[in-house]
């Protein structure tokens, strides 16, 4: 039995993974407001930027739609009341500081938020708990992303869940209101080389 599970799971890291076509749901979050962005369907590219505000006076706003131009995504920052989206060769500069009158621009604009490796709450995220800012304190609401995985014929499934949530800001307080970002099952399939005889 020992011997079977190391070979099949030699067999499972020689295979190559399932390429990244999209990257549906690169994240980021700033003082009161967290964004993220999807690109939707197959004949005709549907790109939005959702951006999601919170409180603690008035807790989970609605969530807001911004369409964009179609361009793959390679990273997120947000700052205040601004969102760059990394483009392949411009950045896209989503104003958000009105809320009912976002403008978005490829100027070339440095935002004071730090560069750092892209984050994401859709299919490729990585199951935690993300601390979010409002009102200049952070643990009252929160990122909460749960990641479960299982074998399938044919590869693995791996379902993702997105939440965020509004909590009683002490250890072990309960959630008080939450808003579903994401939920998905991705299938990764393994091709497993045919038997040679």
């Amino acid at each position: 039995m020992a011997k079977f599970t190391l070979v099949t799971i030699a067999v499972l890291l020689s295979c190559p993974a399932a390429a990244r076509a999209d990257s549906d749901g690169y994240y980021c979050a700033g003082r009161g407001y967290v964004a993220y962005e999807t690109r939707l369907g197959a004949s005709e590219p549907h790109h939005v930027l959702h951006v999601v505000r919170f409180s603690r006076s008035s807790g989970i706003g609605q969530t807001q739609e911004i369409a964009l131009a179609d361009f793959q995504t390679h990273g997120m920052r947000c700052g205040d009341g601004v969102i760059e989206l990394d483009a392949f060769t411009v950045p896209y500069l989503v104003d958000v500081s009105v809320p009912e009158r976002p403008r978005t621009t490829t100027e070339n604009a440095v935002l004071d938020a730090p560069r750092t490796p892209p984050m994401n709450l859709g299919n490729w995220a990585r199951s935690g708990v993300i601390d979010l800012d409002a009102d200049g304190q952070k643990g009252e609401f929160q990122l909460v992303i749960s990641r479960v995985s299982r074998p399938v014929a044919g590869g693995i499934e791996h379902y993702t869940v997105t939440d965020l949530i509004r909590r009683e800001p002490r250890p072990g307080g309960r959630i008080l209101t939450s808003k579903r970002l994401f939920a998905g099952i991705f299938l990764e399939t393994v091709d497993v080389p045919a038997a040679r005889f």
